[in-house]
């Protein structure tokens, strides 16, 4: 390493416009579960999601699969990569559900029902016994689902051409959309009697972003005005609430247009000098933030609902307080952890460069 490499900054050959949208994305699913009224679309961030991480898992790792990485090897390494922050939002949520028992919230979640599932969504899986997957961290469901598209990445899409990739994204779409007609919107996955719709959901976005990074992409980014404006599409994505277009019609927009066309245009401009380091940063508590919120959202709450302080103001110490929290769990928990785990599982894979993308 030259001197150079030691002094660059750590969002130096990255798509940092995406890591800003990730991070943006991921504060108005917390500020859509605070206060639906805030962030009244916040649930679209997840179709969002998926669609930029079927891009960026497959712009990473389709080099490496062509040059024999093994589907184990692949899933030793998704797994490292999700499971230390899934396990924090794990135990944060299920202590918060805990204590509701002595704060006035009651039994939301009886002792029961925590006991029976905690030993399934502490391995990762959606506990059989309760009609929610993931009862004390509800939005972890997408979270399983994400390993079970990347299981799906390894096993099928690599191997499918564009024009295949086309196919499942419009067969998934022709399916999604009735199912979100039904529901009255697109906020659709966290219990049982939807798991059909949530892997239909997930292929959709998923395999969008696949085919997306299958496209040309510009390897110069130049930074302006196109990339903050990314940043600021993003928010106004998941915060408006167009009175003139019916819900549905709006988060079918947003799922299967609007996102996935974010996460094109984002992956080939980068935002101004000035931002890019913000938007790192939002990046990189981006997962711990989804991860985690769950937990602080009815401690919170309390101000808004029992001590009447100002919703507004009370949702930005709240988002405030999930990024503080997801930072302390990325260094604390998620860093030592993926290192003990690579550890553990004897990942054996050669040192690679700097990735250029966000996992």
């Amino acid at each position: 390493m030259n001197a150079s490499d030691r002094t660059a900054p750590p969002w130096q050959g990255r798509y940092v416009t995406l890591d800003g949208m990730r991070g943006i994305a991921a504060l108005a699913v917390a500020l859509f579960h605070y206060n639906i009224s805030q962030a009244p679309h916040g649930y679209v961030a997840v179709d969002f999601f998926f669609a930029l991480s079927g891009f960026v898992l497959c712009r990473t790792y389709l080099p490496r699969w062509r040059a024999g990485l093994g589907t184990w090897q692949f899933m030793k390494q998704r797994v490292v990569r999700l499971y230390p922050l899934f396990l924090a939002g794990i135990v944060i949520t299920t202590i918060s559900s805990l204590s509701n028992h002595w704060t006035g919230k009651g039994e939301a979640i009886s002792f029961d029902r925590i006991a029976a599932s905690l030993p399934f969504n502490a391995l990762m899986l959606p506990s059989p016994v309760t009609r929610t997957l993931f009862p004390t961290n509800v939005p972890a469901w997408s979270l399983f689902f994400e390993l079970v598209a990347n299981l799906g990445l390894v096993l099928v899409l690599f191997r499918l051409p564009r024009l295949g990739l086309l196919a499942i994204v419009l067969a998934a779409a022709w399916f999604f959309a009735p199912a979100v007609f039904a529901h009255d919107d697109g906020n659709l996955g966290a219990v049982w009697n939807q798991v059909g719709i949530s892997m239909v959901r997930t292929t959709m976005s998923f395999t969008a972003g696949v085919l997306l990074a299958r496209l040309p992409v510009k390897e110069v980014r130049h930074a302006g005005w196109l990339g903050v404006l990314c940043l600021a599409a993003i928010a106004a994505m998941l915060l408006a609430d167009p009175a003139f277009v019916p819900a549905t019609w709006y988060d079918l927009a947003c799922s299967m247009i609007l996102a996935p066309a974010l996460v094109w245009l984002g992956a080939r401009v980068e935002p101004s000098r000035a931002l890019a380091p913000f938007a790192w940063f939002l990046g990189e508590v981006s997962y711990a933030v989804y991860a985690v919120h769950w937990g602080l959202m009815e401690p919170m709450r309390w101000f808004k609902d029992d001590l009447g302080f100002d919703p507004v103001l009370m949702g930005a110490v709240y988002l405030a307080a999930c990024v503080g929290l997801g930072w302390l769990c990325v260094r604390l928990v998620d860093i030592p952890m993926r290192r003990r785990l690579n550890v553990l599982l004897h990942a054996r894979a050669k040192p690679v460069p700097p990735r250029a993308l966000p996992n």
